[in-house]
């Protein structure tokens, strides 16, 4: 709803939203959920839908957020902002277990996933961070994402020592 707002009217565009703000590196949505998702949205009365053919493309359905569905997103977004849920990340548990794997083979996977990392880092600019013309929300979400990458690198680098320390002593 929140891309909705933001300007987007039909899913491919939001899936493009998705794409350039960064979306997909805190959330698991792919282009079949943006559409379950609007017709969810839609049953509630938070969205209606229009059909709108543009020159020889196809149709496509074009969504607008109901006075309804902004009252909804600022509920979402106040509560969102106060929440105070503890994060879980998917791979804590297989942290937690390391030892049922040889240490090499953690160390690689531990490689594998700083590689990533590094990857999503780059991936974000300078500009998309200080930019004053990019709106505050996209700038917050890219400082956010950049910096907990950051910190999940240097914490891959502490691992990787200690695994390292680990195999040495074995």
């Amino acid at each position: 709803m929140g891309l909705l707002h933001s300007g987007a009217r039909y899913g491919h565009e939001i899936d493009k939203y998705m794409e350039q703000m960064k979306i997909r590196y805190w959330t698991k949505t792919n282009r079949a959920t943006i559409y379950q998702t609007l017709q969810r949205i839609e049953r509630k009365g938070w969205v209606t839908s229009d059909t709108e053919v543009v020159g020889n493309m196809p149709r496509r359905k074009i969504y607008t957020l109901t006075p309804k569905g902004k009252k909804a997103l600022q509920e979402m977004v106040f509560a969102g902002l106060a929440s105070q849920e503890i994060v879980t990340f998917d791979y804590s548990i297989a942290i937690g277990w390391l030892e049922v794997l040889p240490t090499q083979l953690v160390i690689d996977q531990v490689i594998q996933r700083k590689s990533f990392v590094e990857k999503i880092i780059h991936q974000f600019s300078q500009e998309d961070v200080e930019d004053t013309d990019i709106y505050i929300g996209r700038r917050a979400n890219v400082r956010f994402l950049k910096s907990y990458y950051e910190m999940e690198r240097e914490w891959l680098d502490w691992l990787l020592r200690e695994l390292r320390k680990l195999k040495k002593t074995v």
